[in-house]
């Protein structure tokens, strides 16, 4: 039942090449909790593996690009288990029910039978044992420095830890921890409010801890990011990109709740979640406005944080969706919107002697570094300043103008860059 559900999820991740969380949810109130892992193990797991699986089957079927994306999603959902240490008699068996009719079943038998006795005869290049696709490794080779592009892989292929952000200024993190110890809770290396779960046996959103608003699910390297803005009590503040709040409560936080901040989107339900949880946080100086951070121009503020849309490829350790979804094209279209943003920030928004702050969960040089050269040769008044990432424990790669963190068990990639305009 569980494989057959998994299945289902997988036919509509490929005809819409994401999945809602309501999918997943329906599915909640029917499985365990056991089973639920078991569901989003096998949907995510196959995504994840889905380079790799592919160029196991091309081995082993003639044509395989014409078979109907049914019985081949029937053959990913199974190869996935048996390239995974599922037990291989379960894995086979289970799987070849999912096929409706006689035929497909036992075309689905075999193949996996011999996928079961080849696999390791099969040599894999450098991309397809980290399920790479072939252009993206590519391309970070061009760009980026031998060791990053080593553990950015290493990440792609990881799974990341559920990491929490303490909301100070309901409990401290000590507190928290102690409160969160049964849950195998683990404090973080570079985020000073973060505390890792490692084994969550059900969702932590319906936890008393979590509706009482003593956390945020946040992974680390975006607490990293208002710290770096480091937003003083009383200022005036802009977030452009806001929803759905996680590094805007976390300004709030930095802030104790005094002075004030603007939180724009362009979306008004993942807006409204910025409300909701700056009111489960006990936070009152967050007022949100429904308009785009590129027309918005009607204040100026001490500080802004631009947490740009991107194409995401730095959390595919998260949604392991996004690296079949994104191409090469997408980077300077999103570039584009980046760009825009900035210019508006340096030119209508930020008073002298302000600071910007601009971050990505990217490492396309089109999305970052071209952009921060752009800004460069266009503007006189502003410089870039230097971010002592040392104190947070991070190893990066810098580009003259910002920051690309290394990955590591707990950090995704991420880039940022803090300016100065005069």
């Amino acid at each position: 039942m569980v494989r057959k559900d998994a299945y289902l999820l997988l036919r509509e991740f490929d005809k819409k090449h994401y999945i809602p969380q309501k999918s997943f949810d329906y599915f909640t109130n029917i499985y365990s909790n056991q089973d639920m892992a078991l569901l989003k193990n096998l949907v995510w797991g196959t995504i994840r593996n889905l380079v790799k699986i592919d160029f196991y089957l091309k081995k082993l079927i003639k044509n395989y690009k014409n078979i109907p994306p049914a019985s081949k999603w029937i053959l990913r959902l199974g190869a996935y288990q048996i390239l995974n240490n599922f037990k291989p008699y379960v894995a086979v068996n289970e799987t070849v029910k999912i096929a409706k009719n006689k035929k497909v079943r036992g075309f689905v038998n075999a193949t996996l039978k011999n996928l079961l006795s080849r696999k390791d005869e099969i040599k894999l290049p450098k991309w397809i044992q980290y399920s790479i696709p072939k252009w993206l490794y590519d391309y970070l080779n061009e760009n980026f420095p031998k060791d990053f592009v080593e553990e950015f892989m290493k990440k792609s292929y990881s799974i990341n830890p559920l990491t929490l952000r303490t909301n100070t200024l309901k409990i401290s993190r000590e507190e928290l921890f102690n409160i969160l110890n049964d849950y195998d809770a683990e404090l973080t290396i570079h985020s000073p409010f973060g505390i890792i779960i490692k084994n969550p046996k059900f969702p932590l959103e319906n936890t008393e801890y979590y509706k009482n608003g003593y956390f945020y699910i946040q992974h680390e390297s975006s607490q990293i990011i208002p710290l770096i803005l480091d937003p003083k009590a009383g200022e005036k503040v802009l977030d452009m990109c806001s929803a759905p709040g996680g590094k805007t409560t976390e300004l709030a936080q930095l802030m104790n709740n005094t002075g004030t901040i603007l939180a724009l989107d362009i979306d008004i339900d993942r807006l409204e979640l910025v409300n909701s949880n700056s009111k489960r946080l006990g936070i009152d100086i967050i007022n949100t406005k429904l308009i785009s951070g590129i027309e918005y121009s009607e204040e100026k503020y001490d500080k802004i944080l631009i947490d740009a849309p991107c194409s995401s490829l730095g959390t595919t350790s998260i949604h392991p969706e996004v690296i079949h979804r994104i191409t090469k094209k997408e980077f300077n279209l999103y570039s584009k919107t980046q760009r825009d943003l900035i210019e508006n920030a340096i030119e209508n928004l930020i008073k002298s002697e302000g600071t910007i702050v601009y971050s990505t969960c990217t490492i396309s040089k089109e999305e970052n570094t071209l952009n921060m050269e752009y800004i460069k040769n266009k503007y006189d008044n502003i410089k870039f300043e230097k971010i002592d990432l040392e104190k947070f424990n991070i190893k990066y790669f810098f580009d003259g103008y910002g920051y690309y963190f290394y990955p590591n068990n707990t950090l995704i990639p991420f880039y940022v860059s803090k300016i100065k305009v005069t």
